[in-house]
């Protein structure tokens, strides 16, 4: 079964693999796409002003311009350890064990707006590029969406798809596949925000240690997570205790 993760706005900076004009991203049918990304985000990044404008960015996040602007040629980290934030420090990276991260390499994608569906284990550097992010010329959601189409008939398996609304809108799951939603609820049925992404990265984090073959093993691994599961067609309910 595969999962599908949102990434997240903070990343940890710094890495130790070779820079991403040394090596080749999975999947060099988005490379177009990609190259032209990150060449929209370079002439961007030239004008600060505009750049933390269109990047979204406040007074403590400026320095992410220059980050931008050598993105190329900076050390890279695996994915999941490169993103950081509520949902990633549950899964807690750095903590998880071999036979762990060797799941996590074959079953975990995380959709990133400027370098499209990554394996979790795929090395990338930092950057600073969201799914609000604006592009003067660039309709984002296109750009993926179009692309995608030759991604997803080399992915094998069900679906489980943990992404935001945002990101689901980049590289929705086509029709013809079989996948769940996943919604994070407390124990009355009230959709969480802060808890909703500590529950989804405590379930991934449990799925890549116990395993996740298919839709059958989910309220185990969700029970093991401190949660349970509620599965119906295209769905799947999440209620976590309010203590979580």
């Amino acid at each position: 079964m595969l999962i599908l993760l949102p990434p997240s706005e903070t990343k940890r900076p710094g890495g130790v693999g070779v820079s991403i004009d040394r090596q080749a991203i999975i999947w060099a049918s988005l490379d177009p796409q990609r190259d032209k990304l990150i060449a929209a985000v370079t002439k961007l990044c030239k004008k600060p002003e505009a750049a933390a404008k269109a990047l979204g960015l406040g007074k403590r996040n400026l320095g992410d311009i220059d980050a931008n602007l050598n993105l190329m040629t900076v050390p890279t980290m695996p994915a999941l350890g490169r993103y950081t934030g509520v949902l990633y420090d549950a899964i807690d990276f750095e903590s998880l064990g071999v036979e762990a991260k060797r799941r996590a390499g074959e079953l975990l994608f995380i959709q990133s707006a400027l370098f499209g569906l990554l394996p979790a284990m795929e090395q990338i550097p930092y950057y600073r590029f969201s799914a609000g992010s604006k592009l003067q010329g660039i309709n984002l959601k296109k750009l993926w969406m179009e692309a995608h189409q030759s991604v997803w008939p080399r992915l094998v398996g069900p679906v489980l798809d943990m992404r935001s609304k945002a990101y689901v809108e980049l590289n929705p799951v086509p029709a013809d596949r079989t996948s769940w939603f996943v919604e994070v609820v407390d124990q009355d049925g009230k959709a969480l925000n802060h808890f909703n992404k500590k529950a989804k990265g405590l379930f991934v984090r449990q799925a890549l240690e116990d395993g996740l073959a298919g839709i059958d093993d989910l309220p185990k691994v969700a029970k093991s997570a401190g949660m349970r599961a509620e599965i119906k067609p295209g769905k799947v309910t999440l209620r976590v205790p309010k203590f979580l």
